[in-house]
């Protein structure tokens, strides 16, 4: 799931359901979809018709790409920095729910924010390399690369698997 989701206009259920069509999903499902990614304003607008993309903000955008994974139930969601428009608390509320709704879903997060080691089992820091290629830094704590004033890109993977 990229930080700026492809969201097309028309009915908002054609866009929380995309890219399957909108008939793969009872109203009820989209609904509950909208509720659990806190979009419960937008509800009771699933057969409004608008601009999507112009009218919902960057966070309500991300939101709603939530919704369209709560909703396809992924063995794997990989999350790049799918969250970023979203403040810490409500990123972790979000997290949270992802947790309890998608019990079975391996969820790989991709991103900048030290919050979000708190939300994952299990991290592995990248740094650029010869050639701007990414490569994993040694084991150390986060702490202590953040005190070392290290800025890494972080790949974070919370495992739900049984």
């Amino acid at each position: 799931m990229p930080q700026r989701p492809y969201i097309p206009s028309g009915t908002l259920k054609t866009a929380v359901t995309y890219p399957s069509v909108a008939e793969a999903h009872s109203d009820e499902a989209v609904r509950r979809a909208l509720e659990l990614a806190l979009l419960a304003s937008l509800a009771g607008e699933i057969d409004g018709e608008d601009n999507w993309p112009q009218r919902l903000s960057r966070g309500e955008q991300q939101r709603l790409a939530i919704a369209r994974a709560i909703l396809d139930k992924p063995d794997w969601l990989f999350l790049d920095e799918a969250t970023s428009a979203l403040d810490e608390q409500l990123e972790a509320e979000i997290y949270g729910m992802l947790g309890e709704v998608l019990p079975n879903t391996t969820i790989v997060s991709i991103g900048h924010r030290s919050t979000l080691m708190a939300l994952h089992q299990r991290y592995i820091e990248m740094t650029p390399g010869p050639d701007s290629v990414f490569e994993p830094l040694p084991r150390i704590g986060w702490e202590a690369r953040h005190a070392l004033g290290h800025e890494p890109h972080t790949a974070l993977q919370r495992d739900h698997s049984p």
